[in-house]
């Protein structure tokens, strides 16, 4: 019994560290990140790129979302207004009640499509901030995930992690609990 256990982890560990050690596209963004300009609804933070699924927001600032149909957009130019499009089919309707949001990029964008980013309302074409994404310090291909970030299954299917669970036909928890229950 607990040889094959140990064989389950070597096994799923030797995968975790392959599918981690991949290596980045050249669209790759991962760790770019850039600050919220605020100018509407008290919008505040600072954008992470964690992953082409995923983006983080730390010190996540947002005093007002009552207004309709407000969502996450992208752009190529560095206005939301001039070709921009949703990037996160999740829409925002309350202010903010933690420091760190994760904004899934649901809706068929990677972060190669935009780099800026921000919060728009369709129905009014509102821009309440936006930020522009650029190489932080640690440059582009950190796979880290910024200290608080919780990101959604949606990204997590994409990580190492879901990379490894995928291989051995196990979801990410799956794989954490056979993990961590030795």
């Amino acid at each position: 019994m607990h040889n094959s256990i140990f064989l389950v982890l070597s096994v799923a560990s030797t995968l975790f560290q392959a599918a981690s050690s991949q290596s980045a596209g050249p669209n790759d963004k991962t760790g770019w990140s850039g600050k919220l300009s605020s100018l509407d609804g008290g919008l505040g933070g600072t954008v992470t790129v964690v992953n082409t699924s995923a983006l983080v927001v730390n010190d996540y600032a947002l005093e007002d979302a009552s207004a309709p149909a407000l969502y996450w957009w992208g752009s190529k130019s560095s206005s939301l207004g001039e070709g921009g499009f949703r990037i996160s089919n999740e829409q925002v309707k309350e202010a903010a009640k933690t420091n760190t949001y994760v904004i899934p990029l649901d809706a068929g964008k990677t972060t190669a499509d935009f780099s800026t980013v921000g919060l728009w309302c369709e129905k009014f074409s509102v821009n309440f901030g936006q930020a522009s994404l650029a190489p932080s310090e640690g440059g582009s291909g950190s796979s880290t995930t910024p200290t608080g970030a919780n990101p959604s299954p949606t990204s997590m299917k994409n990580s190492a992690a879901g990379r490894a669970a995928g291989l051995l036909g196990l979801s990410v928890p799956a794989l954490l609990v056979v993990y961590f229950s030795t």
